[in-house]
């Protein structure tokens, strides 16, 4: 034997020892890998790549500048009037104020500021010719260019080259790159240079670097190099150069990188030079890096790879000459299967909360957090030296397995093969359902049964903290034992999930998961259903827990769920829907929850692992640092659309007359799970309401008014977290000559001109009516007060003629006389009033006298002498013009009022008061007279006629006297009854009333 042969063998066994670990180990394939090749709209040629949080992606490609969203790819052009100096960009910075530097291929730097003006540097600037890889500040602010033809820096108008007392020359720079501690690091001049924070001095180090390498920081500060000849190697720190020895100890001399990036989990991102891909350095403590690759072959847009970036979201993006590259970490990730037949599927959590997992063979595994970069031979050795009963559930038996000996369990005639649902609550207690109708109890060796139970098998069981056992059955009921009490739970209760699927007891709050949802037991008795806005997350749930941080993961037939234990439970009570984060497949999940396995399908270990059991074996996700929530996206108002036109939106925007229907086009940066995108919107001016919108990212309005507007979105991503403020634009929708508001006001005035018109015509008309019917009935009184004059009148005078000539005849007996002339005084007066009355039929009104006057004449023609009583007329208010008719009928009720107090009152004094108010016409008479007697005389039927006369008007009439003091007498009549309209003078000659 060679007397190498025992140290081959030994190398070689070495190895074989260490090919279980590297087949273990997760590399890119716990990654999620998304690739837009340029046959699917994607540039090609991407040189370099920046992040902006209201356009994602900025891509500097050989044809130009792009912008992706996560959805779509859109080329950005210069602003309105510039144009950019060439199309091959090759170098992108943002700065914090918005402004975007390009440096192109060789066509120098443009600077685009956020308000949009655009600036290009040149060699009149001061710009060597050439490629321009770097652009960085240093810690004073000061932009530096890093360009082939040397180093420049910017004073604010030009490009200036380093003064002898920077401590550099005018050298060709391939990198730059700032620290958090603000110390500048610069390759340049074929080595490494440092310029500290505010400094004003480079300081060379002594480390030769070749061209076109390329520097990247560590987040504890640390420098690393990608040089192309000596490979990747960490060269210094905040201390200046480390020590050759830690350079060489830590050196990756095999990695030719173009570019280099440390991610936020700590390891090294790199592009290879020319071809092969990216790697990944994975810095494992205690342990040697461990590079992983990814080429074209796993599905890589193109072997060619260049520039590297992390957004705030945590993906990695690789841009190539064929496309663009995303890679984002795995939340969930699949347990490596021992063998293709013996799939791991089951859980078991012992009494100490340590997990194990097993196959068909049932031989444990131990599922711990510092075992996942061991072999799975180290997995299965922990279990084995386990000093922890477990039980175990195989095809043909139930296996209790102690540190000293297995015991397999055969409860009665049943088959483990026939088992549905399984608890352990101790080493020597443990419940069971088997088949349809037989649920046995196990406890210190021997199977007991409980007649309290039904004859039909359960299909979940499960404990409480309590050491409640919880009891699930597929028609839907639940049973709870509590101090060997059981209470029951159904439909009565409000428990409507389907057959119960699992059961958890989470602190003092019950949920019930079956194949239709989820329920929560409220504090009235009544279990409440959980409500979810997307439909069917909380469908198929096999397994419930809670995390230290007291989120819930709920693995189910949609995927696995997380949510905040207090707002689930809260919006349950209260009948609101919740919105949970779903990791399904593209988070790594292998498939759905396990539905028919006899334990809970999610177990969370001490160390913050949650292990889940699917349909395609065993997976687990770390709690303590899976999916953060992800910055809330930002929507962005993209274009509007109206009568087959469209035009970018903008705030201000007056859209034409006549439109009636819009199209207003959103969307909002997501760069990881941009399908999962929610939008929210309103158009105030049309509804104040928000709308939910889901993933569309289109609004579509109809039948709307011109007017101004203000539309509002919003957005959220997978986490639900929405934006804090919406992006809103103010638009204004021109009307046409119709709906304008002069036209509407000129509409208005010529609809109440031709009112007034239509009144004022309708008055005339009814005027002429009043008018020829008052002429009608004027004409009749004079008829009548002619046929009286000629008969009754007539026939009186000459009655009274004959009873004078008989009164004075010589044969009169002096009594008669006396008789004869009292009746002719009397005749007399009833021909006076007569005449009187014929009088008032021919004039038919007070004439051209208002009220008061008349009454006045009234008393004037009939106090006779210093025997009448005094009258006092008292007017009140401006006089109105009165109602022909209504007038007339006033004016004989306050004559008859008036009469009697100046011929049957034997009054002293006689007051009248005429008040003209707002509400209408006060007519008041009173004297001091002797006042009515209790019944009136027969004959005497004036008062009567003034009560007819008023009920006829509509007024009122009241009546007041006492004996020895006198009469009052009122009338009123409401305005609209005894007034005319008024009307101006211009109103009056278009009726054509001129009275």
């Amino acid at each position: 034997m060679s007397p190498r042969a025992p140290f081959r063998l030994l190398i070689w066994l070495a190895c074989l020892c260490l090919l279980p670990a590297l087949a273990g180990a997760q590399g890119l394939n716990a990654f999620q890998h998304t690739a837009w090749v340029v046959g699917q709209g994607a540039p090609g040629d991407i040189w370099d790549m920046a992040e902006t949080p209201q356009s994602g992606l900025l891509l500097a490609t050989g044809s130009g500048l792009y912008r992706f969203d996560g959805r779509q790819f859109t080329r950005q052009d210069a602003p309105d009037g510039a144009r950019f100096p060439s199309s091959n960009m090759t170098t992108l910075r943002r700065d914090d104020d918005g402004t975007l530097w390009i440096a192109y291929y060789n066509a120098g730097i443009s600077q685009w500021t956020r308000g949009g003006t655009l600036r290009h540097y040149q060699a009149a600037e001061g710009l060597p010719p050439g490629l321009v890889p770097k652009l960085e500040r240093d810690a004073s602010g000061r932009l530096w260019a890093a360009a082939d033809g040397g180093l420049r820096w910017f004073d604010g108008t030009r490009w200036q080259a380093p003064t002898a007392t920077m401590g550099i020359g005018d050298v060709p720079a391939h990198w730059a790159l700032r620290d958090r501690f603000g110390t500048l690091w610069l390759l340049a001049g074929g080595q490494l240079w440092r310029l500290r924070a505010h400094a004003t001095r480079f300081e060379p180090l002594p480390l030769p670097v070749s061209r076109l390498s390329v520097l990247a920081l560590r987040a504890d500060g640390q420098l690393w190099l990608g040089d192309r000849q000596h490979g990747v190697m960490p060269v210094a720190d905040r201390n200046g150069l480390l020590p050759e020895a830690q350079r060489r100890a830590g050196a990756l001399p095999e990695l030719r990188a173009a570019r280099l990036r440390f991610a936020s989990d700590g390891s090294l991102w790199g592009s290879f030079i020319a071809s092969g891909g990216v790697f990944r350095v994975n810095f494992e403590r205690g342990q040697a890096p461990r590079v992983e690759r990814f080429d074209a072959a796993q599905g890589l847009t193109s072997t060619t790879a260049s520039p590297l970036l992390e957004d705030r979201e945590h993906n990695l993006w690789v841009g190539t000459n064929l496309g663009l590259n995303r890679f984002r970490e795995h939340d969930v990730r699949a347990l490596p299967l021992p063998g293709p037949a013996d799939p791991l599927r089951t859980l078991y959590r012992a009494q100490d909360g340590s997990v194990f997992g097993y196959g068909e063979d049932l031989q444990p595994l131990a599922l711990q957090r510092d075992l996942l970069a061991t072999p799975m031979s180290a997995w299965r050795q922990v279990a084995t030296r386990t000093t922890q009963p477990l039980w175990l559930l195989g095809g043909d038996v139930v296996r209790l397995r102690r540190a000293d000996a297995n015991t397999d369990l055969h409860p009665g005639t049943a088959s483990a093969r026939d088992l549905r649902a399984m608890v352990a609550l101790s080493a020597d207690e443990a419940w069971f359902c088997y088949g349809a109708n037989r649920i046995v109890h196990y406890q210190q060796g021997q199977w007991l049964t409980d007649a309290r139970l039904p004859a039909q098998a359960c299909s979940s069981l499960s404990s409480g903290p309590r050491k409640q056992l919880l009891m699930g059955f597929p028609d839907g009921h639940l049973r709870v034992l509590e101090n060997r009490t059981w209470r029951h739970y159904g439909a009565a209760q409000g428990l409507d999930v389907g057959p119960i699927s699992t059961t958890a007891m989470i602190g003092t709050r019950l949920w019930v998961a079956g194949e239709n949802g989820l329920a929560l037991l409220g504090p009235d008795g009544y279990f409440h259903a959980a409500r979810t806005a997307t439909p069917g997350l909380f469908e198929g749930i096999t397994g419930i827990v809670q995390d230290r941080n007291g989120q819930y993961w709920l693995n189910g037939a949609r995927g696995l769920v997380r949510i905040e234990g207090d707002n689930l439970a809260a919006a349950t009570l209260e009948g609101r829907a919740v919105d949970p984060r779903l990791f399904d497949t593209v988070d790594g999940m292998p498939g759905i929850a396990a539905q028919s396995s006899p334990v809970p399908s999610a177990v969370l270990a001490p160390d913050g692992l949650l292990w889940l059991s699917t349909n395609q074996g065993l997976a687990w996700l770390d709690t303590l640092h899976a999916a953060p929530r992800t910055p809330a996206p930002q929507p962005r108002i993209s274009q509007v659309s109206w009568t087959n036109q469209q035009r970018p939106l903008r705030d201000g925007d007056v859209l034409p007359a006549g439109t009636t229907q819009l199209q207003i086009d959103y969307t909002a940066v997501s760069l990881t799970r941009p399908e999962r995108t929610r939008y929210r919107y309103r158009l105030i001016g049309l509804d104040e309401q928000w709308q939910e919108a889901g993933t569309l990212t289109r609004a579509l309005f109809t039948n709307l008014p011109p007017g101004p507007y203000r539309f509002e979105v919003m957005a959220a991503n997978q986490d639900s977290v929405w934006s804090e403020h919406p992006a809103q634009r103010v638009f204004r929708i021109a009307p046409m000559w119709y709906q304008t508001v002069w036209f509407k006001a000129l509409c208005v005035l010529l609809v109440l001109a031709g009112i007034v018109l239509a009144v004022r015509l309708r008055s005339r008309r009814l005027t002429q009516l009043v008018r020829a019917r008052l002429k009608e009935r004027h004409a009749e009184r004079e008829r009548i007060a002619r046929e009286l004059h000629d008969t009754l009148l007539q026939g009186t005078q000459g009655l009274i003629l004959r009873l004078h000539a008989v009164s004075h005849s010589r044969h009169a007996h002096p009594t008669v006389r006396e008789a004869l002339e009292a009746a002719m005084q009397q005749a007399e007066q009833v021909l006076a009033e007569g005449r009187e009355r014929v009088s008032l039929l021919r004039d038919g009104s007070t004439g051209d006298q208002d009220l008061g006057a008349a009454l006045v004449q009234v008393y004037g023609e009939r106090a006779e002498g210093t025997d009448s009583p005094a009258l006092r007329l008292n007017v009140e208010g401006t006089p109105r013009a009165l109602r022909p008719e209504a007038a007339e009928e006033v004016y004989l009720m306050g004559r008859e009022a008036l009469l009697n107090a100046l011929q049957h009152a034997n009054a002293g004094a006689v007051e009248v008061e005429l008040a003209y108010t707002r509400r209408g016409l006060r007519l008041h008479i009173r004297d001091d007279g002797d006042g009515l007697p209790d019944t009136l005389p027969e004959g005497r039927w004036g008062l009567v006629g003034m009560r007819e006369r008023a009920e006829r008007l509509g007024a009122r009439l009241r009546l007041w006297s006492l004996a020895g003091a006198g009469t009052e007498v009122e009338l009123f009549l409401p305005r609209d009854r005894i007034y005319l309209p008024h009307r101006p003078w211009r109103w009056r000659t278009v009726s054509g009333d001129t009275a």
